[in-house]
């Protein structure tokens, strides 16, 4: 996407999508990509949508306030699907709205806040077709509404000049150009295709000759539903995120760079409570971190570069020198983005950061994990199903090529040192019987490895400078669901920079954002 703002339609009357389905039809794959915000009724399934959505992973929103990304390759349109009132989604969304069909029944109460927030959204010189009925309320005027050429038609044209902050820290180019992604796991993976899709040219640099060769190297993960009773935001990022990542796998396996059974499968998963209660979840899936990485690296605009470790990044003007050892300059580039977990703290240790993002990156901190793993054909009667809880069981992982057999694995700990081995396959083995009860396996060897936490377990993404000067962002810190994660977050991350609309709603995404405050718990004990 390039321009200094994306080009936004928002949909409030999206009905049975009729508008959008005529808009796909008339666009070519040459067009500017253009965003298209519809808004649904909680409990909205895209099988009940317009022709275009048949191409992708089926979805439902269940949830008030929640949203889908999708992308509509063939029309070149990215659609954020966003279920609720449309009222009071204007208040919880960041759009940066230049088209709006502002066409759903007035709500007296909400009418007047829901104008203002409208006009919030809105570019100067945004176009908006309502109905007479809304036409008729006031506010449109104090809100920077003019009339428009044509009746119910308005346009937002402000007397007054608009604040800088109006115009966000949306962007770092207006157009796009060179990015450097330091790390090659599951999140830098992810955000080098990200920005590859909106036509960055992308170098990837990991200290590693092949991509996922960190925490992302695990065999295989399962990405599950995280139910909590107060929906919390982890819950509610794993149900971002696992809807994603269904979407992500499907659309690369149709073009052939993942391959259905062997790389990922949507097996769904059998979840385990600790009484014992066991609860489907039908959206379960499990996937080959590595297969997955690799995909997303495969894009045209993507260059990797293995065995080239970052030792130093650097400012000079509009430009980031990328050195590796002994000062020798890798690259320049426009961005850089560091997905490389816990070694991004010394190379920003000599940049003067943001204070609060300073502070989150400084509390950045490992805990580590090891799987077990044992020939599935040794085992009697295993679980028909996925299953995890206090771990996590894949009970027949098939095997890369069709000549290698299938394959149990179990794990995995959570701990702030590597356990000895024996200590750690014992460990598992009680995951095991907790999720499996009288399943008997053997391990035949492991895996092991660390991952990258924050303060309070929720990722790191967002600017490291204030703004405007955001050239330089972070994205890291997905501890265990770095599977679930991963992808929305930099779709979070490359909407953000390229100022579109964001896939998910402003309190959430203020959860993960790298500047996010900190609430401390002083001991005065």
């Amino acid at each position: 996407m390039s321009g200094s703002l994306a080009r936004t339609v928002l949909d409030t009357a999206f009905g049975g999508g009729a508008r959008l389905a005529a808009l796909a039809e008339a666009r070519a794959a040459s067009d500017p990509w253009l965003h298209y915000v519809a808004v649904v009724p909680p409990g909205w399934d895209s099988r009940s949508g317009p022709q275009p959505l048949a191409s992708i992973a089926p979805f439902t929103l269940e949830t008030a306030g929640d949203a889908q990304r999708c992308e509509l390759d063939a029309s070149r349109i990215r659609l954020t699907v966003c279920a609720g009132n449309a009222d009071a989604l204007v208040h919880a969304f960041e759009w940066p709205v230049e088209t709006a069909w502002w066409l759903h029944t007035p709500d007296p109460e909400s009418a007047g806040a829901a104008i203002q927030a409208l006009g919030r959204l809105c570019v100067r010189g945004a176009f908006v077709r309502t109905s007479s009925a809304w036409e008729a309320l006031p506010g449109w005027q104090a809100a920077g509404f003019v009339p428009g050429d044509a009746p119910s038609r308005l346009t937002y044209s402000p007397p007054w000049r608009l604040r800088r902050t109006r115009q966000t820290p949306r962007t770092v180019s207006a157009e796009p150009a060179r990015c450097a992604v330091i790390g090659a796991g599951v999140s830098g993976a992810a955000v080098a295709d990200a920005m590859a899709r909106r036509g960055w040219a992308v170098t990837v640099f990991d200290t590693n000759p092949q991509p996922a060769q960190g925490g992302s190297g695990v065999p295989a993960a399962l990405v599950a539903p995280l139910p909590s009773a107060d929906d919390n935001p982890a819950t509610r990022l794993t149900r971002h995120g696992l809807r994603w990542m269904r979407q992500a796998l499907q659309a690369l396996s149709a073009r052939g760079q993942l391959r259905p059974g062997r790389d990922w499968e949507f097996s769904g998963v059998t979840r385990v409570l600790e009484t014992g209660e066991r609860h489907w979840q039908p959206d379960g899936l499990w996937l080959r971190p590595a297969a997955l990485v690799r995909a997303w690296l495969a894009h045209p605009q993507i260059s990797f570069r293995g065995g080239c470790p970052v030792t130093r990044i650097e400012r000079h003007g509009a430009l980031w020198h990328i050195e590796g050892a002994n000062g020798e300059l890798l690259a320049q580039a426009e961005l850089v983005l560091l997905a490389n977990g816990l070694d991004c703290r010394e190379l920003l240790s000599t940049l003067d950061m943001e204070p609060r993002a300073a502070s989150a990156v400084a509390m950045l901190h490992a805990a580590f994990g090891t799987v077990s793993i044992g020939s599935a054909e040794d085992v009697a009667n295993p679980p028909a199903t996925p299953m995890n809880g206090a771990g996590s069981l894949i009970p027949n992982l098939p095997g890369e090529t069709g000549a290698e057999p299938p394959r149990w694995l179990v794990g995995a700990d959570f701990s702030a040192q590597p356990l000895p081995v024996a200590q750690a396959h014992a460990a598992n083995m009680r995951r095991l019987q907790a999720l499996a009860p009288g399943l008997h396996a053997e391990a035949s060897t492991h895996w092991q490895g660390q991952r990258c936490v924050s303060h309070d377990r929720m990722p790191l993404v967002g600017p490291l400078l204030a703004a405007p000067d955001a050239s330089l962002w972070v994205c890291t810190g997905m501890g265990a669901r770095g599977m679930a994660w991963a992808g929305v977050c930099a779709e979070l991350l490359a909407s953000r920079i390229g100022g579109e609309p964001w896939p998910m709603a402003r309190d959430l995404a203020r959860c993960v954002d790298s500047q996010r405050r900190r609430v401390f718990i002083r001991n005065l004990t």
